[in-house]
């Protein structure tokens, strides 16, 4: 599997930019992006990342995290949402553009092409609108979308486990898909911590762990539930339950004049914004590209109707005369073609039949001792017979006559395996067609009017912006009226079911507590299962984890006779030994030295995975010594797969770029202009000399 192109518009300092990747070849698997900082380098690691996983790739962004003591994974700090509005291009904003895409296009371990478009939508103010957000997925030669069966309810989910399957589960995105700088915060952890995470990524673990906290949650709750309050505060739940309905009626009154007055304004809005928009380079590019979507999806919805027709004109009518007719029809024309068979026989061998009393008359003749005229007659006579007798009677199951007769040889053979063919179509197969048809459609018409909207858009004009200003102003009063309903109506909610459950439990009789109080049992049981689980499944790794990384230790580290091998308990308790069984983990406590085995994890977890996806590197020297820089990256470099490097105007060059120059397929260099004060992001080939 390789990246074939990376496809940008609006995404930070690049308006429309499109990388294209070349297929690897033999040890020629090397990507070199090179640009100094702030040029656009991490944007596009962040591209890459968001396109394949989108919300999911969040927690592989450097920047979109926090990171706590050494031992802590971190947590996001910035939500989707808020990611995405800064990720939107200053200058779509300025232009009216309310939209940004990635297209990643892949050649996948079969050799199809699969593209994978995220496309993200935003308000006039910039602000995202998540439930616009659209996936499109493209196969094989012929791009043809692919779409979720229409019995599955969590789409996103199916899309996600999908993707998951096909190309990399996110479990072990961190591993493939990296920064330097991200390296060096992840080498500050203890080294036992690295291995443990390392190895349950691998092995997927951290879905079983989000499975069991859930238990463990289910179990707590279950549990709460049962609970009885005391006598005394029943009187006190009544009350409060009184007060929240009348609450919650209040505020649903404030949210429904909100609503009713909000659409009209949001309204008047998007065409005051349509007027206001402007046409550029970047409306022309997106308009091609919301065409060739389009087109895409015409096409399908053509092809899924041919498809339809041609079952429909073919078989229909066939099946339509019943299964009964059909094998009557089957059986008859079976026996015809025995027929067929017996004549054909029976002709071939009467061609030979004069030749045959030719021969045995001319034999007779000779007898000795000669034969009389009158036995001469006979005998021949006779043999003419037996020939005729051979082809009598016919076979067993012969049609006595052809019923029919314009159906001989191929074409009656055609005629039964259409026949036979019909009874294997199924309600399911036609259904299916429909729903791809329909959906293609669907998609295409909601494609052409986006497109007939931005064409539309006219120049900006002044003398409705005071209209525009009172506008947002009462859209912003109403939004926060209805807001703070919203807010209310929550809390009151929560608390109201709450108050109720409560009540609830109280006017249960306690007998009844059992199957809740089982049911958390239960819970826990399956969490403890898990548990189990996780303790035995990470030492089966271990071993073939432990001998990669002393390979890429050896590798990287500058002075690797050092080591004689890297030893990982069943724990994950990790020692470092010296031929002389001393533990270099004890004494190896430099940055330099940490990032090298962290490196090295790396590198083995990627090659015990045995996975074909591109392994994809931001800044890959980072905080490195210069002797341990050449280690790294010819260590990076040593795969069968494809590798992308994007690595700052001061890493890859001199030495490090000759130590690597025979694997280098193609180069990018990323230049930066200003437009107007904002930042623009182009893309040239890095001439790389010889």
């Amino acid at each position: 599997m390789y990246l074939r192109s990376v496809e940008l518009f609006n995404w930070r300092s690049y308006r429309t930019v499109r990388f294209d990747f070349p297929r690897p070849e033999g040890v020629r698997n090397v990507i070199l992006i090179r640009a100094p900082n702030e040029y656009g380098k991490t944007s596009l690691f962040e591209a890459v990342t968001l396109g394949l996983y989108g919300r999911g790739g969040l927690v592989l962004i450097p920047r979109a995290r926090t990171y706590g003591d050494s031992n802590s994974k971190g947590s996001i700090k910035i939500n989707y949402s808020s990611f995405l509005q800064k990720a939107l291009s200053h200058h779509a904003v300025e232009s009216g553009q309310h939209q940004c895409f990635i297209s990643l296009e892949w050649e996948d371990d079969s050799g199809d092409p699969v593209e994978i478009k995220r496309t993200w939508y935003f308000r006039t103010s910039g602000q995202h609108r998540p439930a616009e957000d659209q996936l499109q997925i493209f196969q094989g030669a012929a791009r043809r979308p692919l779409t979720c069966p229409s019995t599955v309810q969590d789409k996103d989910a199916w899309y996600r486990e999908w993707i998951a399957q096909r190309f990399l589960p996110p479990s072990l995105g961190e591993f493939f898909l990296f920064d330097g700088e991200q390296v060096q915060r992840y080498a500050n952890r203890d080294m036992d911590q690295q291995v443990r995470q390392g190895i349950e990524g691998l092995l997927g673990l951290p879905v079983l762990r989000n499975v069991k906290e859930s238990l463990r949650q289910y179990a707590q709750n279950r549990r709460s539930q049962a609970a009885l309050p005391k006598d005394e505060k029943v009187d006190n739940i009544k009350k409060e339950i009184k007060m929240l309905e009348g609450l919650i009626s209040t505020n649903k009154k404030d949210r429904e004049e909100a609503n009713a007055h909000l659409p009209i304004i949001e309204r008047d809005i998007q065409d005051i914004g349509r007027q206001l928009g402007g046409r550029t380079e970047g409306t022309v590019a997106l308009v091609a590209s919301i065409h060739k979507d389009e087109q895409r999806y015409r096409h399908e919805a053509e092809q899924a109707i041919k498809d339809l027709t041609d079952l429909i004109s073919a078989d229909l009518a066939l099946a339509i005369a019943g299964e009964s007719l059909r094998s009557e029809t089957l059986e008859r024309l079976r026996a015809e073609e025995k027929r067929e068979t017996w004549e054909a026989s029976r002709e071939e061998g009467s061609k030979n039949l004069d030749r045959f009393i030719d021969n045995l008359s001319e034999r007779i003749k000779y007898r000795v001792p000669p034969i009389s005229e009158d036995q001469h007659h006979a005998i021949v006579e006779q043999a003419r017979q037996a020939w005729i007798g051979i082809w009598h009677p016919p076979p067993a199951g012969y049609a006595d006559s052809y019923r029919h007769a314009s159906l001989k040889g191929s074409a009656r053979t055609r005629a039964v395996d259409r026949l036979e063919v019909v009874d294997r179509h199924t309600r399911t197969e036609i259904t299916s067609l429909v729903h791809r048809f329909e959906s293609a459609r669907m998609t295409a018409d909601q494609k052409q009017r986006e497109r007939l909207e931005i064409e539309s858009a006219g120049p900006e004009q002044d003398k409705i912006l005071e209209q525009f200003k009172d506008l947002s102003e009462q859209k912003g009063r109403y939004i926060e009226q209805r807001n703070r309903a919203q807010r209310e109506i929550d809390t009151a909610e929560t608390r109201l079911g709450q108050a109720r459950a409560e009540f609830g439990r109280y006017a249960t009789q306690h007998g009844k507590q059992g199957p809740a109080l089982f049911y958390a049992g239960q819970a826990d049981a399956y969490a403890k299962l898990i548990d189990d689980l996780l303790e035995d499944a990470v030492p089966y790794e271990v071993e073939e984890v432990a001998r990669e990384m002393t390979k890429a230790w050896k590798k990287m580290a500058h002075m690797p006779d050092r080591l004689e091998r890297i030893e990982i308990s069943s724990d994950c308790k990790v020692k470092m030994l010296t031929a002389d069984g001393d533990d270099l983990h004890e004494v190896e406590k430099s940055s330099g030295a940490s990032q090298v085995f962290t490196q090295a994890l790396i590198t083995a977890i990627t090659k015990v995975s045995e996975r074909t996806f591109p392994f994809i590197v931001d800044t890959p020297l980072a905080r490195l010594s210069l002797e341990q820089r050449l280690g790294v990256l010819k260590t990076f470099t040593d795969r069968h797969g494809q590798v992308i490097l994007l690595s700052t105007d001061q890493e890859v060059v001199d030495d490090k770029l000759e130590a690597i120059r025979d694997r280098i397929i193609i180069g990018y260099e990323l230049t930066v202009n200003s437009d107007r004060g904002v930042s623009v992001t182009t893309v040239r080939e890095l001439d790389l000399g010889s």
